[in-house]
């Protein structure tokens, strides 16, 4: 099953790029399509996908160890790292305006999934060792 919360969303967009939204919905769909393709790589079957930016998750059954539900929990934020890195452009950046949600800078889209995965890791560990 398939939700989408708008909330999470919402909040995902107000910490990560608010200057930048669609940017923000296209690395949200990039973190949620990397922990599919770890579920399915895992073997594992899928249960829920909660589509909300950095606060989702993905259920998944038939796990066959603790280490599977951790890999699936970072494969999310490390997919958002890859394209990252990949496209280029986070070294000729700032830390302040890495760290900005609002401020313009030259390289969003590496900018704002950047800081998706960051967040991400944040959130994911908080919830891990709750």
């Amino acid at each position: 099953m398939l939700a989408v919360d708008i909330v999470g969303l919402v909040f995902t967009i107000c910490l990560v790029g608010a200057r930048y939204p669609h940017y923000v919905l296209i690395a949200a769909t990039i973190h949620e399509i990397g922990r599919i393709m770890m579920t399915l790589f895992l073997h594992d079957n899928i249960g829920t996908v909660i589509a909300a930016g950095a606060f989702g998750t993905t259920v998944a059954s038939n796990l066959k160890s603790n280490w599977h539900g951790i890999l699936i929990t970072f494969s999310g934020p490390l997919a958002n790292y890859i394209v990252s890195a990949t496209i280029g452009g986070i070294e000729l950046e700032t830390t302040r305006r890495l760290l900005n949600p609002l401020g313009p800078v030259r390289h969003p889209f590496a900018v704002v999934n950047l800081r998706l995965a960051l967040l991400s890791v944040f959130v994911s560990t908080w919830l891990l060792f709750q």
